[in-house]
């Protein structure tokens, strides 16, 4: 009995000791790629200690996950020294060195420490498409106050309730007001690139080391009022939680100044691109960085989108792909013939126009067998250009630039010179439209034949001097050019679409697709048996395929002269059943019927005794 009653009594102070167990290092992350790698980097070199975690928490917002460090929720999260100052009310600072040293001031007599920083500094920013930004003449965030009222901006929820840096001081600073605030969840920030690249808004808020700025080609608009505050990435953690494990530290100091804006960038680029996990992200980079003992991520070969340099809507096509290819590294490969590099297995996907489906060198072009189109992109439209003082008509024209050998702009040359009966001599060009354009202002070519969307800032800039003017391809309808040729359509380039185009311009389309392996005919089976069967060269799957054409924005079905996708055939109507069934049907209905009527006549025949 008094054993148990010693037990009794020493049952608190056992809970008490248990109570000074040392805890879990508890790290947390904000709801975006960025936090997350750094976390999770900051957890993998804990782990090189022995420094017991209990994981990472993700905090929707920054006033949230603040919170939670100076409460003692979180030990440690990489933060922002410029966040950090607009989070205690401070004026945010433009001097990284300056603005460190202040945070340190300020959050050490909260019992919080700002660890050394990572190596870069991830700021806010504006950025547009390439063509819009052209289009509206915007290099600078000022350039946005005269047409904010009219533009749409897509910003994250984070961004809204930032007090001293967020969208509404911004638009305060700058003097301006968008039409349309579109705003997204921090933890799918993704978003605003894709409503940024599908045209639903004009501008979108990113960080400057997000890897879909360089992916896609967006232009980052100049801060040029010096509005957001530099934004150094460094831990912050409680000073208690490093003394509590005073390995942790220095682990963590290991990592300073390793990581540069453009490793940054391309660390997020695997999250965000890629579909990769922040984990296997950051382990793999602290690996390369000799900073702890684990092999690298295991990679597949890129998945490689073959294209011309001219072809514009890249970056909506890649995005699709990317989303549709979860996990792969999706890139494009530049050749003058796309569907040269899809039969040779060196690129799964080819963006074309619709005359890469044709062997031209016949007077009646054949469609090439092998390929299909998975999904229409939009149209590439004819843009004849010529200097002014060179020549006054089509039938003047000796030599016109084209695009490199094989390429849509050189088919396209060939078809127009004979449809037209033109005299012209195709020139050769390597490069994109821009360098088909040059030959025509240093006198190289008397005009240039560009395909490429309507209202491209390369052919605005092109005319924009006034020396240059589009030619109308008029009389393509007499004769059998709609018949001979029906990959081609006939266009209309708008009025005032480019500087001193004062009335329309009549000329040809092709539709932009994306093109793909088609099935086999015959026998799939080579001479060498299954295994000779390259699996690269397989169609795309029709999952993959209704996928892409959901991502891809306008909802365009593919021209009827090109061969089209198993899985976007059109769904024919059934046929109705057939009112005579089966003979097998038919005996089965006389033998139930006749069993019906047989228990009938033994409801109703007379009883005998």
């Amino acid at each position: 009995m008094k054993r148990k009653l010693l037990t009794f009594l020493a049952l608190p102070f056992l809970l008490l000791a248990c109570d000074d167990a040392t805890p879990d290092l508890r790290i947390g992350a904000k709801n975006f790629s960025e936090s997350r790698i750094l976390a999770e980097m900051i957890l993998a070199l804990a782990e090189e200690q022995g420094v017991p975690s209990s994981g990472i928490v993700d905090y929707p917002t920054t006033p949230t996950i603040m919170a939670a460090i100076k409460e003692g929720s979180v030990d440690i999260y990489p933060e922002y020294n410029g966040t950090g100052l607009v989070m205690l009310g401070q004026n945010p600072m433009s001097d990284g060195a300056q603005a460190t040293a202040r945070v340190k001031e300020l959050y050490g007599p909260l019992g919080l420490t700002w660890l050394d920083g990572f190596g870069f500094a991830n700021n806010y920013g504006l950025a547009m498409r390439s063509d819009r930004a052209a289009q509206l003449r915007v290099q600078r965030i000022s350039d946005l106050v005269p047409a904010a009222e009219s533009l749409g901006i897509a910003v994250e929820d984070d961004f809204t309730v930032r007090p001293l840096d967020g969208l509404d001081p911004m638009t305060q600073r700058y003097g301006m007001r968008f039409g349309a605030v579109d705003v997204v969840p921090l933890d799918d920030r993704e978003v605003v690139y894709d409503k940024l690249l599908k045209g639903e808004v004009d501008i979108a808020e990113v960080y400057t080391t997000d890897g879909q700025i360089a992916e896609y080609g967006l232009v980052l608009l100049e801060d040029d009022l010096s509005f957001f505050p530099i934004y150094d990435a460094m831990p912050i953690a409680r000073a208690e939680a490093l003394s509590r494990y005073p390995g942790l530290g220095p682990a963590i100091a290991a990592l300073a100044g390793k990581i540069t804006p453009e490793l940054m960038q391309s660390l997020n680029g695997r999250v965000d691109l890629e579909g990769r996990s922040p984990r296997a992200v950051a382990r793999d980079a602290l690996a390369r960085l000799d900073l702890i003992d684990a092999g690298a991520v295991q990679t597949q070969d890129p998945l490689v989108i073959a294209a011309e340099p001219s072809f514009a809507d890249g970056a909506l096509v890649l995005r699709a792909v990317q989303k549709a290819f979860t996990g792969r590294d999706v890139q494009y490969g530049s050749t003058n013939d796309p569907l040269v590099m899809v039969a040779s297995g060196d690129a799964r996907l080819a963006l074309v126009g619709a005359e890469a489906f044709y062997d031209l060198s016949n007077p009646a072009p054949q469609r090439i067998a092998g390929y299909e189109a998975v999904a229409a992109v939009g149209q590439s439209v004819l843009h004849l250009i010529g200097r002014r003082e060179a020549v006054s008509s089509l039938q003047e024209i000796e030599t016109l630039a084209v695009g490199g050998d094989g390429s849509s702009s050189a088919r396209i040359a060939t078809l127009v010179i004979e449809g037209l009966g033109l005299s012209a001599r195709a020139i050769p060009v390597e490069g994109a439209a821009a360098e088909a354009l040059a030959a025509v202002s240093d006198g190289r070519a008397d005009a240039a034949l560009v395909m490429t969307f309507e209202g491209d800032p390369v052919v605005e800039a092109a005319m924009a001097d006034r020396s240059k003017r589009l030619f109308p391809l008029d009389g393509w309808s007499e004769g059998a050019n709609l018949v001979r040729f029906p990959f081609l359509r006939e266009a209309r380039i708008a009025a005032n679409t480019y500087t001193g185009q004062l009335t329309s311009v009549e000329t040809l389309r092709t539709q932009l697709v994306l093109a793909g392996p088609a099935p086999e005919q015959g026998d799939a089976v080579g001479d060498q048996g299954p295994a000779a069967v390259a699996v690269e060269l397989q169609p795309i799957s029709g999952s993959t395929v209704a996928l892409l054409n959901a991502l891809i924005p306008g909802n365009l079905a593919v021209d009827p002269a090109l061969p089209l996708a198993a899985s976007l055939a059109p769904k024919l109507p059934q046929p109705p059943a057939a009112l005579n069934p089966s003979p097998g049907t038919s005996i089965l209905s006389l033998i139930l019927v006749g069993f019906f009527v047989w228990l009938g006549w033994l409801l109703i025949r007379p009883k005998y005794r």
